[in-house]
């Protein structure tokens, strides 16, 4: 991770007073159509979504073998995961303006089907939003096992902190597939802190236990339904890690004091993965993350278009922008956590 250096700007930009012509750049987007609405997608992703779900809760009911039990428990650890998607876009306006309606469809997508409390993620991610890979304030940079940057290398002061620091880049892939677990955890402290504030995820969260300890209960049993439910949640983890380990970490980290225009953090501190068809829907549209970041109302289906135009300016007025594969973006993953880890030894 090397000190952002500052571009040679055209047009008369000056970085120093911030003037990123960021309004420009939305303007050409706006133009381009990418802040349209996508309902035809939105609905279709869906639709898609719930029927998968359905399909296999119902397949695991049936008690059938082992080879298509776990077919069906990786299916809904896949499908759980767009849920999110469609949880973020909304959270985001991406999906609605109505304000009412995006948090009907975040209870839905997320607590009913996920349990990752809508009221959680919204506090946190739009922590990162505003914070993106900042060391003091962003949420995602903060983390008791790992260090995402140096400063928090030297904060481990316990053996087993000092432990998984020294080799995290190689640690956390095989814990990161805990996170689906650690994530409904998370979710219930933050119920519990908030009990007020959080009445509606309450209920919903309930709701999704019901689901899920109600009838399989009377079906299958406490074992089999435990079993379920926990091999559900475990193969969430490694999904969640391929996707957004990737975007931020190794990328630069703005520390204590430092002052960037909110255009320049989001370009510097965020990488794009591939391009595909294929990656857009694995990915969510986050393969798309830059766009994502400077424009996060821009609906999942526009992203693939947005990158082109974002892309060409960067390029035009010689500003950085990060894109590659998933294994280069995994490998400067590695040799970051490493890194930042060694005054661990």
């Amino acid at each position: 991770m090397g000190t952002y250096q500052k571009p040679a700007f055209s047009q008369g930009m000056d970085m120093q007073q911030g003037r990123v012509p960021g309004i420009q750049l939305r303007n050409e987007l706006k133009s381009a159509g990418c802040f349209s609405p996508a309902p035809i997608q939105q609905i279709l992703h869906m639709v898609v979504v719930i029927t998968l779900y359905a399909a296999a809760y119902i397949t695991l009911l049936m008690q059938p073998g082992l080879g298509i039990r776990i077919a069906s428990l990786v299916l809904l650890a896949f499908v759980s995961v767009q849920a999110g998607y469609i949880a973020h876009e909304a959270g985001h306006k991406a999906i609605t303006r109505q304000r009412w309606l995006a948090i009907a469809i975040g209870q839905f997508f997320n607590t009913f089907l996920t349990a990752l409390c809508y009221s959680h993620f919204q506090k946190i991610h739009v922590c990162h939003h505003s914070h993106c890979n900042e060391s003091d304030h962003d949420i995602d940079m903060q983390s008791d096992i790992f260090s995402l940057y140096a400063e928090s290398t030297l904060k481990k002061k316990s053996r087993f902190g000092r432990f998984i620091t020294r080799y995290q880049g190689y640690l956390i892939w095989p814990i990161i597939t805990l996170q689906g677990l650690s994530l409904k955890i998370d979710s219930i402290q933050t119920l519990r802190s908030n009990p007020s504030r959080t009445r509606i995820d309450q209920v919903v969260l309930g709701l999704h236990f019901l689901l899920w300890f109600g009838l399989p209960l009377y079906v299958l049993g406490w074992a089999d339904a435990t079993i379920n439910y926990l091999l559900m949640t475990w193969f969430i983890g490694p999904y969640l890690g391929a996707v957004f380990l990737v975007n931020h970490i190794g990328a630069h980290v703005v520390q204590s004091g430092e002052k960037l225009p909110g255009f320049i953090q989001k370009l510097i501190t965020t990488r794009n993965l591939g391009k595909s068809r294929i990656e857009d829907f694995v990915f969510g549209g986050l393969n798309n993350h830059i766009e994502h970041h400077l424009f996060p109302s821009i609906p999942t289906a526009r992203l693939r278009k947005a990158r082109l135009i974002v892309k060409a300016f960067c390029i035009q007025h010689g500003l950085r922008y990060q894109e590659m594969s998933w294994l280069k973006a995994a490998g400067e993953v590695f040799t970051y956590l490493n890194r930042v880890g060694r005054p661990a030894f």
